[in-house]
């Protein structure tokens, strides 16, 4: 891997830069970003991408059907993760009548819902922010985050490979502070990636650091060097298309031990279902 790529700043840059040749992933930072820094969402873009995706429902019923996406019931941030993973993966269903006639006669209407469009990738919102602040009990900032639609889906934390006190670990409990401050961050994460440049994991957040693993190839064919670790793993599973499908069939939740967990595949696994 280039050394330009190594410290911190670089790493980020590096991983912006990757990003932005998979389109249509497009860029800001997040101080260009405005609104409400209490509140993870980019509720105006998801708000958009509604309007856009299902323009023959009423305005009244997308104000619903943004509600029931955004509200997550649970008494805690990963009963929350799961009650949105359910509605992310299967998306939600609505019935609702309009007037038909003058004389007030009633037509029913139904729609199934979801919060991303599977079917047409480029029908997607894909915005790469790093630097983005967010307040929640503590102000915190992570380094990048992708957003589809305006939902926050991937985290990643970076650390600096030549500070000794800055490794993959550090990145792995840097994160675990964000639960802590900024839960809702989290309420719609899929995915989190920790990485110091030459070692780069990804898991989910309520993950404990052992289950956190490298993505070791782009193709599911010729396995890479773990140098270009970063890399590999976002032009082998950050492809718009393919995350879209990680996303939706290859995460999941368990109960272990009195904790809801969420799962998600390793490259071998993915890359063995794709190939059946």
């Amino acid at each position: 891997m280039p050394h330009k790529f190594l410290a911190e700043s670089d790493i980020e840059e590096a991983a912006i830069e990757w990003l932005l040749q998979l389109k249509p992933y497009h860029y800001k930072h997040g101080e260009d970003i405005i609104g409400n820094h209490k509140k993870a969402i980019l509720e105006d873009v998801f708000e958009n991408f509604l309007k856009q995706t299902y323009p023959h429902v009423p305005a009244r019923i997308l104000e619903e059907v943004k509600q029931e996406f955004l509200f997550n019931a649970g008494t805690d941030i990963h009963q929350r993760n799961h009650a949105f993973h359910l509605k992310l993966s299967k998306g939600i269903s609505k019935t609702w009548k309009e007037p038909l006639t003058p004389e007030g006669e009633e037509k029913q209407h139904f729609q199934h819902f979801y919060p991303v469009n599977y079917e047409s990738v480029d029908k997607n919102d894909f915005l790469v922010v790093n630097q983005f602040t967010i307040e929640g009990r503590n102000r915190r900032r992570p380094d990048l985050i992708i957003f589809i639609n305006g939902l926050p889906i991937v985290l990643f934390e970076f650390k600096n490979l030549f500070d000794i006190d800055a490794t993959v670990d550090n990145a792995f409990n840097q994160v675990q502070h964000y639960i802590q401050d900024i839960p809702q961050v989290f309420e719609t994460n899929e995915l989190t990636v920790i990485s110091d440049g030459s070692t780069t994991l990804h898991g989910t957040f309520s993950s404990g650091m052992e289950w956190f693993a490298s993505w070791k190839s782009v193709n599911g064919i010729n396995m890479v060097e773990d140098d270009f670790a970063l890399e590999t793993l976002i032009k082998g599973l950050l492809v718009p298309e393919r995350l879209l499908q990680y996303i939706r069939h290859y995460i999941f939740h368990e109960w272990e031990k009195g904790a809801l967990i969420k799962k998600a595949a390793k490259y071998h696994q993915f890359f063995g279902v794709q190939a059946v």
